[in-house]
């Protein structure tokens, strides 16, 4: 008894060593700061919902419906479910698995086939001659071909863990589910940086659609006047038909601005997970205009290499990497013997009153070990391959930190160079403002053609246009600062 409490010690003492590759996180040369810039202001920590950064109650609405609602995010909290009951089922190999079982039998045998049963009735029918002969009754009845059996026993098996196989594939679990979690994250933070940059098309497209409202009103009530000129003979033909021509083409631009805010607002819709009827025929809801949202700029906080720990997809591809090293540990165990142990406790007995007696008890133990010979390449196949997978896996992690630090150097380009971009364009649609007003007094007194009028609306309409336009690219740069950079805590 003493030697099988010993053996079994030292099985538990062995179980749990792991043959995976030690991890270290990849070395990468990352910048030293983010660089200084003195015309930059000062960097701010990001907040958790970065969005309310730009003060619009109908932009986080939408934003707070998304992150409930989009089926992208449903699919990714479905993948997670699914890591984390994969985890549940990689772990319950670390522990025995008991079961019980209970049966009750009865069955007739075969008076021929069976040997047993002839000699017993043999036996019986010499005792009855016996019997006979010296006048005593027979004390052997005759065998019954029918039969009766019930059983029930407690069963247990264990296979002790004895070079980590089953521990490295529950870590490999384990971080794959951690993996998945962020991978959830990371979707969360792309899903609401597209509600919010869809938001800012429509936005714009709404603007840039009333803008081509109001011009092509203009333009028409223009035309009525100049059709009364031309019929006077006040005008010239070439005058008459540059502005026609004027309003045709707004008309054009008019049909193209309505398709494009069709198009964003179903665009927003689906983000925002609404229903098929609401996609094809509701409304998205409305806060500020484009030039009254707050587009305060966001710089980076820290260091570079905290960005590492911020961004959950680089964390999502850390966690790949490391439940690739756990792999090839478990790939590694198949090369070495594996032990199983059962053991069982239980009852049988002929009579169903009689199973719980203290002669019905039976009992059983034992143990086997298994150890592979020849696999003919197949085990150390499945090493190389688990190797491999951890190599591929180091390549992405690599490659997931080398697009986060382009990601940012982009959107802070694009942040710093839209926000200039919005100031000349500002600063272009004022001055054609009063390009515009002074050519038409100009052509009311006589001092210029009307070509020169249509060609200082014209510009003008164009500068209004991309005003719009750039003040929605502007913000949405702000907004992937704030995606490259993780989001918020």
């Amino acid at each position: 008894m003493k030697r099988s409490l010993a053996t079994l010690m030292l099985v538990t003492l062995l179980s749990g060593c792991s043959l995976a590759p030690e991890y270290h996180r990849p070395e990468q040369d990352l910048p030293a700061s983010w660089g200084t810039d003195e015309t930059r202001p000062e960097p701010g920590e990001l907040s958790r919902e970065w969005w309310k950064r730009f003060d619009d109650a109908a932009l986080n609405a939408l934003v707070a419906r998304a992150l409930e609602h989009n089926l992208e995010l449903e699919e990714s909290l479905a993948r997670v479910d699914g890591a984390r009951a994969a985890l549940g089922l990689a772990r319950a190999g670390l522990f025995p698995e008991i079961s019980a079982q209970g049966s009750g039998e009865r069955s007739q045998a075969s008076r021929d086939a069976s040997a047993s049963y002839g000699m017993m009735e043999e036996l019986g029918l010499l005792e009855e001659r016996v019997s006979r002969l010296e006048g005593v009754p027979s004390s052997v009845a005759s065998p019954s071909r029918v039969g009766t059996v019930w059983s029930g026993a407690v069963q247990a098996s264990w296979e002790p863990d004895l070079w980590g196989r089953y521990l490295d594939a529950a870590s490999a679990a384990r971080e794959r589910l951690l993996s998945a979690e962020d991978t959830r994250k990371a979707l969360e933070l792309s899903v609401a940086g597209q509600v919010c940059s869809a938001y800012f098309d429509l936005l714009n497209y709404e603007e840039q659609l009333e803008l081509t409202r109001r011009t092509l009103a203009s333009r028409e009530d223009s035309a009525a006047l100049y059709e009364k000129q031309y019929a006077e003979g006040a005008i010239s033909e070439l005058d008459m038909l540059n502005v026609r021509t004027q309003v045709d083409t707004l008309k054009d631009s008019l049909a193209q601005a309505q398709v494009r805010l069709e198009q964003a607002e179903g665009a927003l819709l689906l983000l925002t997970g609404a229903s098929p009827e609401e996609i094809f025929s509701g409304r998205a809801e409305r806060g500020k205009s484009l030039s009254a949202l707050v587009a305060v700029p966001q710089l980076p906080a820290g260091l570079p290499s905290e960005l590492l720990n911020r961004r959950p997809d680089i964390r999502s591809a850390e966690a790949s990497l490391r439940a690739a090293h756990f792999q090839v540990g478990e790939a590694r165990a198949a090369f070495f013997p594996s032990i199983s142990l059962t053991g069982s406790f239980g009852t049988a007995s002929t009579a169903l009153g009689s199973l719980f007696s203290g002669t019905a008890g039976t009992w059983s133990y034992g143990g086997g070990v298994s150890l592979p010979l020849f696999t003919f390449g197949r085990t150390l196949s499945g090493v190389r391959q688990a190797e491999a997978s951890m190599r591929e896996a180091a390549a992405a992690y690599a490659l997931t930190v080398q697009q986060a630090f382009s990601d940012v150097r982009s959107a802070l380009a694009a942040q710093s160079g839209m926000a200039k971009s919005v100031q000349n364009l500002a600063d272009a649609a004022t001055r054609m403002e009063k390009a515009a007003a002074l050519a038409r007094v100009r052509y009311e007194a006589g001092y210029s053609p009307y070509l020169d009028v249509l060609e200082a609306e014209r510009t003008l309409y164009s500068s209004q246009m991309s005003l719009s336009s750039r003040r929605a690219s502007h913000l949405s740069a702000i907004v992937q600062v704030c995606v490259s950079l993780g989001g918020g805590w």
